[in-house]
């Protein structure tokens, strides 16, 4: 068996679609499937450990003996495609939706992994930035002609996430102020933006609707003319979070003739 192969039949071993026999261990005490096993178990155990990193509000809030076989679920059936763990774990919210007991007790546990998830998507961005743009210091010398054609560019590990759940007042409970917990109406719907600051680490904000509306905007690639003038209102409040990295201008199109 080439090294290719060998490497995919142990992973498929690892997801209990192969036998330890298949993989070429051999057998002596123990059988070749139960040394596997112990390989299994602690496949198992460590993704499980990298899913508890990623959302321990869901953790929290469903506590470990619910999380546990959710988790284990997730690791066999969403496949660890590198060896790098960093960008493991999305589509955790689908390994919850198949636990119909757990999201009756918790409609809104799937939002808060979505949420979780847009939280380590900003830290995953980080570092990043966008290249060929302008500095915001240089919009004082743009002419006003020009405005129209400012095209914003956000900084790339700028996240937004809307929910119809309060998810943003839930993160700030848990993580602020846990006596706040008994008094939150977890359904009331909110938006909003999760980013990292100069230090890499990640923050989160709800926003009210015309900011989130102006950030989606931007994010989209409109320019200000493209955008509705009463959502410009809100921009010095982007420029005050250190949302926006910088502008280019629109080309503007020759005239056909």
């Amino acid at each position: 068996m080439k090294l290719a192969e060998l490497q995919h039949q142990f992973a498929s071993a690892l997801h209990y679609h192969a036998k330890g026999e298949e993989c070429h261990i051999v057998s002596d005490h123990f059988s070749a499937d139960e040394r596997m096993q112990i390989y299994r178990n602690n496949f198992v155990i460590s993704l499980s450990e990298v899913l508890e990193a990623t959302y321990p509000m869901v953790k929290a809030l469903l506590g470990d003996e619910c999380f546990a076989p959710i988790a284990r679920h997730h690791v066999l059936n969403h496949p660890l495609t590198s060896g790098d763990v960093t960008h493991y774990g999305e589509h955790f919210d689908q390994s919850l939706n198949a636990f119909p007991a757990v999201i009756q007790a918790a409609p809104y546990i799937e939002d808060v992994a979505r949420f979780e998830w847009a939280l380590d998507l900003t830290q995953q961005r980080y570092s990043r930035r966008p290249l060929g743009s302008h500095t915001l210091d240089q919009l004082a010398t743009l002419p006003v002609e020009q405005h129209g054609q400012i095209r914003f560019q956000l900084y790339p590990d700028v996240v937004l996430f809307a929910s119809g759940y309060a998810t943003y007042a839930l993160h700030q409970a848990i993580n602020e102020n846990p006596s706040a917990l008994s008094h939150l109406d977890i359904q009331q719907p909110q938006q909003g933006v999760c980013a990292c600051n100069h230090a890499g680490e990640t923050w989160c904000l709800a926003l009210e609707e015309e900011v989130y509306q102006l950030l989606s905007n931007i994010g989209k690639g409109l320019t200000l003319q493209e955008i509705a003038p009463s959502y410009l209102t809100a921009l010095n409040q982007l420029i005050e979070l250190n949302l926006i990295a910088g502008f280019s201008l629109k080309q503007s199109q020759p005239e056909d003739r």
